[in-house]
């Protein structure tokens, strides 16, 4: 009897498209923050955010989104990724080589659909350079609507949905950007290399491509550039945050 359910256990296994994509050896699927390669380097009730690095061959394990979250690209390579059941994708199988770093940083991006519908996969580095990203989850239900303007920051937004609004700011040395304040929590990451501060009630230095400052949204707030080249930062406001 047992031999006749286990038959029929790996058929619907094989009909399903189980077989052979998932190794018996494969730990179970983990939650994003207990992925080891993704990083939790802040973590309040409405925000976590994840210094995400994968090294050259290496491999996540199999986590799930639950969240939306906004990732800001720090160190590029080449990747392929596997949905929980399905095959690989993306990438190609061999080791691809190093990617050449960019003129200028990339732009953020966002996925909000793990919201309705969690989303379970792995990632793989095929790459010869480390990958990172700085991962921003939200873990409130986002705001409706347009958001509030920033009151004293001219610049538009590289993006904004219920979840997140990011402005990028370019900073020549010994400048500092205009006072301004957010309506809600705003996460400051640098993509360049160079040092800054970010100046609140808190004095919060930045220092090189994915260090972070973590701002209130009480009160005005500048950005200064203490070193002697340019650099370029990302204001990344956590909407439904509040402040």
């Amino acid at each position: 009897m047992r031999i006749h359910q286990l038959l029929v256990a790996l058929g619907v296994m094989a009909a399903s498209g189980w077989l052979g994509l998932v190794s018996a050896q494969d730990p179970p699927p983990v939650p994003l923050a207990g992925e080891p390669r993704h990083h939790v380097v802040f973590e309040s009730a409405t925000t976590r955010i994840h210094d995400i690095q994968i090294p050259p061959g290496d491999t996540t394990l199999f986590h799930t989104h639950d969240t939306a979250i906004l990732y800001v690209p720090i160190a590029r390579s080449t990747t392929r990724s596997q949905v929980l059941g399905a095959e690989w994708s993306g990438g190609g199988a061999a080791t691809a080589p190093p990617v050449a770093p960019s003129d200028r940083p990339q732009r953020v991006n966002s996925v909000t659909t793990y919201v309705e519908k969690p989303y379970t996969h792995r990632v793989n580095n095929v790459g010869a350079s480390l990958f990172r990203l700085i991962g921003i989850a939200n873990r409130t239900a986002g705001a409706t609507g347009a958001g509030d303007d920033v009151s004293g920051l001219s610049t538009t937004p590289e993006l904004e949905n219920n979840w997140y609004r990011a402005h990028r700011v370019v900073i020549k040395p010994g400048e500092a950007t205009p006072a301004h304040k957010h309506a809600t929590r705003v996460v400051v990451v640098m993509q360049t290399a160079g040092t800054a501060v970010s100046e609140s009630p808190a004095w919060s230095p930045i220092n090189g491509p994915g260090d972070y400052a973590w701002h209130s949204g009480s009160g005005d707030h500048i950005v200064r550039n203490r070193g002697a080249n340019e650099v370029e930062l990302v204001e990344i406001e956590v909407r439904g945050a509040g402040q």
